[in-house]
């Protein structure tokens, strides 16, 4: 079935908000922030820890690292980089659904799609 419309005039059209202003609001409202926030803060805990390793611990051989706080950073670091890798796609891949939603409620052409009940 199509979905139920009406037109809009240009005064009511001006004084509802932009895109930008719903996809604002609905990322305030659904945790998209919180989600790319905490994604990236774990790749960076992740990064360093693996840059701890490989440089300050005494980096790697074929064996793994050279001393036991070389092991904790590279276990921390494997713990850490795929999560944050995967919490921040979930992130990311919310926010351009956001984005595409606001978009398409707001710019339609002079009609405003109402939500079937």
């Amino acid at each position: 079935m199509a979905p139920i419309t009406h037109s809009v005039s240009s005064a009511a059209r001006a004084a509802e908000p932009t895109w930008e202003q719903n996809w604002k609001a609905r990322n305030a409202e659904d945790g998209t922030n919180q989600l790319v926030r905490s994604g990236i803060a774990m790749l960076t805990v992740g990064i360093a820890a693996a840059a701890l390793a490989a440089l300050v611990f005494g980096g790697f051989t074929q064996q793994g690292p050279h001393s036991s706080p070389g092991w904790l950073c590279m276990i921390f670091a494997l713990m850490t980089l795929p999560f944050g890798i995967t919490v921040s796609a979930l992130g990311l891949a919310k926010s351009l659904r956001n984005r595409h939603l606001a978009r398409e409620f707001t710019l339609r052409r002079g009609t405003t799609v109402l939500p079937r009940r």
